[in-house]
């Protein structure tokens, strides 16, 4: 280290301080003040020179560096006294150091020492209070403008060691009052170096070493100059800029420090920047501050961490990386701010991220407080007014996070998750009222993907009032989502969907409970993507935990192909079934119903209509049968084609094995002929059986006949036959 170069000044002893190039020792000698002290009085005439480079004798490690007699000191001899000998010297020592410095009376020029008690540490200094620039923003009486201000400046240098550390160091700074800025503001700047042997010196090697410059600023309106109180223990501001209001957002106090260093054996390098500052905000002096760290190695390995602080919020960050590709940064935060709706919100947050070349993932948590004003009288302002005094109250606190990964190489694998949790206050204590969790996953080499996701809805007794689930996968050619809700008395709804190769599916169901009662519906849906659409509807009812009835109905249509068709099934615990079902095609129209009950009754109705490609109706059939559980049964059929052919038949018979039948029949020709037909017959039982026929048959021209037949099982056998005048109206 060069020594600081010291205008010509006197010590106490008398000796000369002359300028100096580079020490020749590893520091300067400071005084010793010795037994002559107490036989002249206050003459300081006998100073013993000791070179710092010289280490103190073992006996005197703990002892005081300034010896005197104790008989010329007062008993109650403070810790840290000050002591004036006959020349201008001045003797100044605490409980940790002892400082001898010196100076040309009212010049404001000051040298000086000071070493610590233990001996760990020394310093020599020079300073200069007062100065009065000879232009307008010149300071030191330069030409450069380097002064920030047009009010008077101290200046100085210092240089030491520090033998526990093994440090040594030299610095210069200057404090000026700053008239455009309304304060006193200083800077420093300082080169340390930290060796493996400090008494060693040009010969010493150096491990590490540093920069360091610092700006402080203390505006008139904080009250004083205390700023200045770090750049050097020995100095003080030559006056004070009288107090002046602040305005809002008027900077009261700041300190801006930056470091960069090198350590010389590992390779490491690092560059460190500190600012802080007091600022007027309102009523209130809010305190901010910025912090930032940068470590490089010298293999490449880089590290960083940065701190703001603004009143109440904070921010931190910490990244990194490597030469091997591992990188990886963090971050908290503290807020207090407003959302969209005017409230006042805390909130905290954690954010962390790495990346190794192979994998990479983040995550994310987060507590968000939202307040509302709640107000109410404090007790010293009830007394003297009834104004009541605002105060924030907890509304409700939102909890989250996040977390997303992926994996390099041939998996291609991705994975993601989301939670939240709300809480709100319930009777002085925080419940949570609500959770959510979603995962989802992916797989890009096969490009396949599912999640799933829960959301808990919670009661005051803390259960759940409903949770909410959902599923889904998707592979590029089929895709399903499935979401469901659940409650504690069982009820439920939930729906379903997925396609694959053009066709889509879905379905929808609902569950409704009362105990042990409820009900079920469940809505389906399916399209095959050739134009086959079909719905079906579900339903089942059940009491005391036991099935009593169910339905089932089907809707489909065949697009493009004018088919239609409806499908209804149903049924009881009791016994009951029925089925219905209809069709439409573009040549045929049908419908079926058939059905039975619980007594044993049973039915079935079937219709059916035929067209030509005009769509004229050529044909329609009907057949209707039935039972009941007494032993009866009837059936019934027509058919009717284009009021060319006509036929109808019922027939029955009873539980007494009573029988009966009858069936009739119309045709029509082209040229206008035709014929009608009757015939019935019967059966009691009792081993009686009759019958009656008759028909009409006409010609197209005219003219026709009538038959007409009748008998028994007794021996009735009646026929005959006359002619008409054609077809009959009836």
């Amino acid at each position: 280290l060069k020594a600081v170069e010291l205008l010509p000044a006197r010590c106490a002893a008398g000796i000369a301080v002359r300028r100096t190039g580079r020490c020749q020792q590893a520091m300067p000698p400071i005084l010793r003040l010795g037994p002559a002290l107490a036989s002249q009085g206050s003459q300081v005439e006998t100073a013993e020179l000791i070179p710092f480079s010289r280490p103190r004798p073992s006996a005197q490690r703990t002892s005081p560096v300034l010896v005197l007699d104790p008989a010329k000191l007062r008993p109650s001899t403070p810790e840290a006294f000050t002591y004036h000998g006959g020349t201008t010297a001045v003797v100044a020592e605490t409980s940790d150091f002892v400082e001898v410095s010196d100076g040309p009376p009212g010049s404001g020029l000051t040298t000086g020492e000071r070493r610590a008690h233990d001996g760990s540490w020394t310093e020599r200094f020079v300073q200069q209070r007062g100065v009065v620039p000879p232009g307008q923003g010149k300071g030191k009486g330069d030409t450069k403008g380097k002064g920030k201000g047009n009010g008077p400046r101290d200046y100085g240098r210092r240089m030491g060691q520090n033998q526990s550390m093994g440090q040594r160091w030299k610095e210069t700074w200057e404090r000026e009052e700053d008239m455009a800025a309304g304060g006193v503001r200083t800077t420093v700047e300082r080169h340390v170096q930290e060796v493996d042997d400090v008494n060693a010196g040009d010969e010493a090697v150096v491990q590490q070493e540093w920069d360091e410059d610092e700006e402080w600023f203390e505006s008139s309106s904080s009250g004083g100059a205390a700023a200045a109180a770090g750049a050097s223990s020995s100095s003080s501001s030559s006056s004070a800029v009288p107090p002046t209001p602040a305005s809002d957002g008027q900077v009261l106090r700041s300190r801006r420090w930056t470091q960069t260093g090198r350590d010389r054996q590992s390779g490491r390098t690092w560059s460190r920047v500190v600012t802080r500052r007091s600022v007027q905000r309102g009523d209130d002096v809010v305190s901010e501050s910025e912090e930032e760290l940068l470590e490089t190695q010298e293999d490449g390995e880089e590290r960083g961490s940065s701190r703001n602080r603004k009143g109440r919020s904070l921010e931190t960050s910490e990244w990194g990386s490597q030469p091997n590709g591992n990188r990886w940064r963090s971050s908290y935060s503290l807020q207090t701010l407003s959302n969209a709706q005017g409230e006042i919100c805390g909130r905290e947050r954690v954010q962390k991220w790495y990346n190794n070349g192979q994998e990479e993932q983040s995550e994310e948590w987060e507590t968000l407080d939202v307040f509302e004003s709640s107000s109410s009288p404090s007790a010293p302002a009830a007394a003297a007014s009834s104004a009541p005094s605002a105060r924030l109250r907890l509304r409700r606190r939102v909890r989250s996070g996040r977390k997303d990964g992926r994996r390099f190489g041939g998996e291609e694998t991705e994975w993601h998750e989301r939670w939240e949790e709300q809480e709100a206050p319930h009777r002085d204590e925080l419940r949570t009222k609500r959770k959510k969790v979603e995962k989802w996953w992916k797989e890009n080499a096969c490009n396949n993907s599912w999640g799933e996701h829960r959301v808990d809805e919670i009661n005051e007794s803390g259960g759940s009032d409903a949770v909410e689930h959902r599923k889904w996968y998707d592979n590029g050619t089929e895709r399903q989502n499935e979401v469901w809700t659940e409650r504690p008395d069982g009820s439920a709804e939930g729906s379903k969907e997925g396609s694959r190769d053009g066709q889509t599916w879905g379905e929808r169901w609902v569950r409704s409970c009362d105990g042990e009662d409820g009900s079920q519906t469940v809505e389906k849906w399916h399209d095959d993507g050739l134009g086959r659409k079909v719905e079906q509807k579900e339903g089942k009812r059940w009491r005391n935990s036991q099935e009593v009835e169910w339905h089932k109905e089907e809707l489909g249509q065949l697009v493009g192909g004018g088919e239609k068709w409806v499908v209804k099934v149903g049924g009881t615990a009791t016994g009951d079934e029925w089925f219905e079902a209809w069709r439409e095609k573009q040549a045929e129209k049908s419908a079926e119903k058939r059905g039975k009950n619980a007594e044993g009754d049973e039915w079935r109705e079937v219709w059916c209509e035929e067209f030509d490609a005009e769509g004229v109706r050529v044909r329609q059939l009907a057949e209707k049968e039935g039972s009941n559980a007494r032993g009866d049964q009837w059936y019934e059929t027509w058919i009717e084609e284009q009021e060319k052919k006509k036929r109808a038949l019922k027939k029955g018979k009873n539980a007494s094995g009573a029988e009966w039948q009858e069936e009739w029949g119309e045709e029509a020709g082209e040229d206008g002929s035709g014929s009608k037909w009757c015939s019935k017959w019967g059966d009691d039982g009792q081993g009686n059986r009759w019958g009656d026929n008759w028909g009409d048959e006409w010609h197209g021209g005219g003219g026709g006949k009538r038959w007409v037949e009748s008998w028994d099982n007794k021996g009735k056998d009646e026929k005959h036959c006359h002619g008409t005048a054609g077809r009959p109206d009836h």
